[in-house]
């Protein structure tokens, strides 16, 4: 490793996770304006000692002094998990003794400071005259510096990511948003006035912040058990060890609540570190009111006795929260509370595991916490972050590794960003949380610190092998088993490989590794793996090659390596990784110097990202089509012009933009036949003819499908998977099955199928969402969600959210018509928020559609209109299949108190039969309206619709809604008797 040379050590500049501390007087200009130069003089020097003291009193650095200004930095040269608290403590500190200042001033003037403090990532070089002892670069010091010009007199405003749990610690007043230039989000700012007292700070610590209980029945049940002993009179003590996040204050605080609960009177106090401890702390805390020998209680004897006079009178929980910080009076108080007999008293202690990772005895016995297991940590996101897609709730846990705090602070990351959140961009920026981990990593001994960091810029993924080539230390090394015993990796789930434990802590050491030693060992990595796969099978290498080569700041052996990743990935129908290399190959190509070449390359992978986007759209990728349109006119032959105008026909299909794709595919098959491209024609004809029939053009579309479906089974090859003809075939099948031919349209299901195999592909999961839709239109709602379930399996395969969420939602709605559950309506909120971010329209009106029955029928009007407007407002794209079921769905809204809006309604959902010339659409607006007048007391009118619609339900084999017709015709006949 000797040429990785690492900003890592301890004191050694370069990237380090710090608390900075901004600190200006305010005021200043006004009193240097009013004061004799050399009585502000005197003033600016006060200030000076005063920074000069405080500062390294709480483990901070002076970085510069300028003026009547303070920069600070806490976490150098050594990182510690309080830093930011440490630099909340020193500003409160300066602020007392600012105000405090015997200096003259002029008449009615005060002393005051304004604050700001915030933590992350910067860059730690050497400083000089101008820039001060050290020159830090980076975002943090400009955000704590817009704190701190935000901050009004003797207000100390610290952001969210500096403050995070030590909140607890400090009063603070209502959080600010602050917009900071150059940050897309606000700064969530905190202004804290003082330190929370005793009684406050214990209160605050127990209940900040605690998201519902999760999992962890085993611990709870050990801890009612050792409860129940000791309500008995038997005393106990128990300890809950584990390291930060892992979740120990939600489990005492739950059951603490079920002890009190209980009847047990519930004393609770906590341990702080170096900073602000009093001897004693936590039973002071518990005892602050209690009389002793000569009042307050004082020595280790008075607290015991009074400790042990509450347990007498009622069944006492006596909770102890960071212990491991306990001074040695408090651990008297402890020893002797745990000889005591005939007591109903529970002693219950939270601790952390010593710097080795083994349990340090401290009560009778002691309960270690492991990880959240799958199960837990999945209910924690869906908990945290409701409504989240499956395949980001996937990646927030494998980052996690069954950490909750991790699983917290990356589920309010993704909150922030959106429900657009992909597994690749996934955001955090808890700059406590960096500091947590990195002081972790200090603690180690310095060839571990190295390895440690050598492996985080391998990957989540260590192939033991590589850890050793670039390393020398194999997986028998003891630096290797030392990370392992400080909980960093662990046995990966493939034979030779380790992981990180955590991925979100690799990713937080990788950013601390300096960038042109990062890059080095990218390169390093790159070779490595690629002279291995040289003489193995280079496809199992690909992804890494051009993750290292990237990372490396090798473009073109990135984007060679991208591109072919991408190929497998696509081959193999994992859309989301196809779409992640392919993107990549673009952006490297981006940095290589324009050519011709690099052009067409260019375009050739955007034209394959294009069939990852004819499954799973995104908006984004139709401004890379335009683009790849543009080059493809500047250096490409017709051919190639004519394909490029093909595909981004093609995605603006996939995003439900008809309109455009008819206009982009008819001008593509003009210069596709002019140029000879006969294959290419047949695409394009298949294409028009699938975007012919999302805008319900039924006639065209069907005969540019038969063209299609007719050249592409003449010259079908061989192959189990045909995909073009199934796509055709599918995109027949609806056609059929929304004007009522549902026969003819499972017989092209049928057929489509037959041309996929037994494979796991894209297209069997859009075959089977489409056949679940069309048994939907026939009511045959059993097999429709059985259909929707294949669906969802292939998705979940593949990978594809907008096919899952179609699926999911298809199934729910499935389910709603068969039980009527409130539960399946949401079911299919949550299915279509998925994809909200995405932009994609396509069939978007059917999700829209379902909405706006389901909710208005369930109570939640105001949101279901919300989504009859979304559905209307696709009608004007001419996606028009959710739209007569959102016209019926506010004419029975409307039918009670408005029945002149609700016949409106009706003649709009006759109108939508009409232009997408549906026979089951029509049936079903008779069934709605006849129920409507048979509401109304026209029971002959209703009769006359009724035998209209029983009698197309009959021809169309819909024998669940001509059960309902024949239903409300009794009704109607008896009424009309």
């Amino acid at each position: 490793m000797s040429d990785s040379h690492f900003d890592a050590g301890p004191g050694a500049p370069g990237r380090r996770y710090v608390a900075l501390l901004f600190a200006d007087l305010s005021h200043s200009t006004e009193l240097a304006g009013a004061m004799e130069a050399e009585d502000y003089a005197a003033l600016l020097s006060a200030l000076r000692h005063v920074y000069q003291e405080a500062i390294p009193k709480h483990g901070g650095v002076v970085v510069r002094v300028q003026g009547d200004g303070l920069l600070a930095m806490f976490g150098y040269p050594q990182t510690r998990e309080d830093d930011g608290r440490r630099a909340v403590d020193a500003a409160l500190e300066l602020h007392r003794s600012v105000r405090g200042l015997r200096v003259a001033l002029p008449a009615g003037r005060t002393l005051s400071l304004h604050s700001g403090i915030h933590s992350g990532l910067v860059l730690i070089g050497a400083g000089d005259i101008e820039r001060g002892r050290f020159e830090l670069l980076g975002a943090v010091p400009h955000i704590a510096a817009r704190l701190s010009d935000a901050a009004q007199p003797h207000e100390i405003l610290v952001s969210e990511e500096a403050l995070g749990p030590a909140r607890r610690y400090f009063r603070t007043a209502a959080p600010r948003r602050l917009q900071v230039k150059g940050r897309d989000t606000p700064v969530l700012a905190h202004p804290v006035d003082a330190r929370a007292d005793d009684a406050l700070g214990a209160e605050a610590h127990a209940g900040r912040g605690m998201s519902p209980f999760i999992g962890r029945a085993a611990e709870i049940e050990l801890l009612e058990q050792r409860l129940a002993e000791a309500m008995g009179g038997k005393p106990r003590s128990v300890a809950i060890a584990a390291a930060p996040g892992m979740g120990k204050t939600r489990l005492i605080e739950h059951f603490l609540r079920r002890a009190m609960a209980r009847g047990c009177q519930v004393l609770r106090g906590y341990c702080e570190s170096d900073l602000g401890a009093v001897p004693l702390q936590p039973f002071r805390q518990m005892l602050s009111s209690e009389a002793g020998v000569d009042g307050r209680p004082e020595a280790a004897e008075d607290f015991v006795r009074l400790l042990a006079r509450r347990a007498e009178s009622q069944p006492t929980v006596v909770f102890v929260d960071d212990w491991h910080w306990a001074d040695d009076a408090s651990k008297q108080v402890l020893a002797a509370l745990r000889r005591l007999t005939d007591r109903r008293l529970l002693l219950l202690l939270s601790t952390r595991p010593a710097e080795h990772g083994e349990v340090i005895a401290v009560a009778a016995q002691t309960i270690v916490l492991a990880p959240l297991s799958e199960a837990e940590a999945a209910q924690a996101i869906a908990t945290r972050l409701p409504g989240a897609d499956p395949f980001v709730a996937a990646e927030i846990a494998r980052h996690a590794g069954g950490n909750p705090l991790f699983i917290e602070e990356l589920c309010h990351s993704a909150a922030l960003g959106g429900s657009g959140l992909r597994p690749d961009r996934l955001r955090r920026d808890a700059g406590w949380l960096d500091q947590l981990v990195e002081s972790r990593v200090q603690r180690l001994p310095a060839a571990q610190i190295e390895l440690v960091r050598v492996a985080a810029v391998i990957g989540n993924v260590l192939p033991i092998w590589l850890l050793s080539s670039i390393t020398g230390h194999g997986v028998d090394s003891p630096a290797v088993r030392g990370l392992a015993a400080q909980d960093f990796v662990f046995p990966g789930e493939h034979p030779g490989t380790l992981r990180f434990k955590h991925g979100l802590t690799r990713d937080i050491i990788y950013e601390s590794v300096g960038l042109h030693a990062r890059q080095r060992l990218h390169r390093r990595i790159a070779e490595a793996i690629r002279q291995r796969s040289a003489a193995e099978a280079q496809e199992e290498a690909l992804e890494a090659l051009a993750y290292h080569f990237d990372a490396g700041g090798d473009a073109e052996q990135a984007a060679h390596y991208a591109e072919l990743a991408g190929d497998k990935a696509l081959a193999a129908s994992a859309l989301d990784r196809a779409r992640a290399q392919y993107r990549a190959a673009l952006a490297a190509l981006d940095r290589l110097p324009p050519s011709a070449e690099g052009a067409r390359r260019w375009v050739a992978i955007v034209q394959r990202l294009g069939l990852v986007c004819v499954y799973d759209p995104l908006r984004s990728e139709l401004a890379l089509s335009r683009r790849a349109l543009h080059l493809a006119e500047q250096f490409g032959d017709p051919a190639t012009v004519a394909r490029a105008r093909y595909w981004l026909a093609y995605i603006s299909y996939s995003l439900g933009e008809a309109r455009a794709a008819i206009a982009h595919g008819e001008r593509a098959l003009a210069e596709a036949e002019a140029a000879g491209e006969q294959r290419l024609a047949t695409q394009i004809v298949a294409t028009l003819g699938e975007s012919h029939a999302t805008a319900a053009n039924y006639g065209p579309a069907l005969e540019l499908l038969g063209r299609a479906i007719d050249v592409k089974r003449r010259h079908r090859s061989g192959r189990n998977t045909n995909v073009g003809l199934a796509f055709s075939l599918v995109c027949r099948a609806y056609v059929l099955g929304d004007r009522g031919e549902f026969a003819l349209a499972y017989e092209c299901f049928d057929e489509a199928l037959a041309c996929i195999g037994d494979v796991t592909h894209e297209i069997a999961a859009t075959t089977h969402g489409w056949r679940s839709a069309v048994l939907l239109w026939q009511g045959r709602w059993a097999e429709a969600s059985e259909a929707a379930r294949e669906s969802g399996r292939i998705a979940e395969a593949t990978r594809s959210l907008s096919q899952l969420s179609i699926a999911r939602a298809i199934g729910a709605h499935a389910a709603w018509m068969l039980e009527r559950d409130p539960r399946a309506v949401q079911a299919i909120v949550e299915a279509t928020d998925w994809l909200a971010p995405r932009e994609s329209g396509l069939f978007r009106s059917l999700n829209h559609g379902w909405l706006a029955e389901g909710l208005i029928a369930v109570g939640r009007r105001k949101e279901g209109r919300h989504h009859a407007a979304l559905a209307l407002r696709r009608a004007r794209e001419r996606d028009l299949l959710g739209v007569g079921m959102t016209y019926r769905a506010l004419a029975r809204d409307a039918a009670a108190t408005r029945p002149d809006a609700a016949r409106r309604y009706i003649e709009r959902a006759y109108a939508t039969a009409d232009a997408r010339d549906s026979a089951h659409e029509r049936a079903v607006t008779q069934l709605c309206e006849a129920e409507m007048a048979l509401h109304h007391g026209h029971a002959r009118q209703a009769l006359a619709l009724l035998d209209q619609a029983a009698a197309a339900f009959d021809a169309m084999f819909m024998a669940w809604h001509l059960g309902e017709a024949v239903r409300l015709r009794e009704q109607a006949s008896r009424r009309a008797g």
